[in-house]
């Protein structure tokens, strides 16, 4: 990666990253006051399945570590939420072109995004739409919380049919061979048709199915894909993602034996406003 998280623990790969950011001028302190509370969602259950779904949030995301979501699903955006402010129905145009804008940067990893604004009144806030809240003010926005439960359920019905997709097996059709960005250039000119390609193909797509089921709740799904992964991989020398699905399976391993995190009973799930300086408590001494 182009900026590499040393803070990262064995819960982190199974949460969802969602980037909270300002749209436009937005005062720092009803930013980070409306973060916090978006960042009190860390987990959601899932009412249909039963599952919970947990969130990681940042505030600040390099748009070029998304290049490296195929290799490790937890890193990629896959859920945005914007804070704006607006005044009046004039300036509506321009705030609703800027989230679209932001939107934009995250569009290749992107599975469903929210825009919060503050300080609109009138027509306009009368409209029904899933994607914009509207609130009078920053003190007035009582289901903040409640949006993002139903905004992380949307981000959980769309990651459920990616990992349903995956991981059906279709016989016969041809497998994409998942790359991290520094590959690209040295599977041009290889024999697609060779057994060592498609075994390649097959177990970089077990490991990245398992990554799916792990985000999804699956655990039991997921360490059954890391170990086909690892198998598949291991006869191919394909030593990169090799090493990535042994570090899905043991992360599946330990959140399996710690289900109460590995902080013990202070569970470390709680939001923080600046880069994860949090995270290694987190750890085991």
């Amino acid at each position: 990666m182009s900026v590499p998280d040393y803070m990262q623990c064995a819960e982190d790969h199974q949460t969802v990253l969602v980037v909270v950011q300002p749209v436009g001028i937005v005062p720092e302190d009803q930013f980070f006051k409306i973060y916090k509370r978006i960042t009190s969602v860390s987990q959601v259950t899932i009412r249909d399945s039963q599952r919970l779904l947990y969130i990681r949030y940042r505030h600040h995301y390099l748009a070029e570590n998304n290049e490296w979501g195929d290799f490790q699903t937890h890193r990629k955006v896959v859920g945005l939420v914007s804070i704006t402010t607006c005044s009046s129905a004039k300036d509506w145009p321009e705030t609703a072109e800027r989230f679209h804008g932001q939107k934009e940067v995250y569009s290749s990893t992107l599975y469903d995004s929210r825009l919060l604004v503050f300080g609109l009144q009138g027509e306009i806030t009368e409209q029904q739409r899933t994607d914009v809240a509207f609130y009078p003010s920053f003190e007035e926005c009582s289901d903040v919380e409640r949006r993002v439960e139903d905004f992380v359920e949307s981000i959980f019905i769309v990651l459920e049919s990616k990992r349903l997709d995956r991981a059906t097996d279709k016989s016969g059709d041809k497998i994409p061979l998942l790359c991290v960005p520094f590959e690209k250039k040295d599977f041009v000119g290889l024999d697609t048709d060779s057994r060592h390609f498609k075994k390649r193909c097959q177990g970089r797509m077990r490991k990245h199915v398992g990554d799916l089921c792990l985000q999804a709740g699956m655990l039991q799904d997921a360490l059954v894909h890391y170990h086909m992964a690892v198998e598949l991989l291991r006869g191919v020398n394909d030593f990169l993602w090799l090493g990535a699905a042994l570090e899905g399976l043991c992360s599946a391993s330990v959140i399996f034996h710690y289900p109460g995190g590995t902080a013990g009973k202070m569970a470390a799930r709680k939001p923080s406003i600046s880069h994860p300086a949090d995270a290694g408590k987190r750890h085991r001494p």
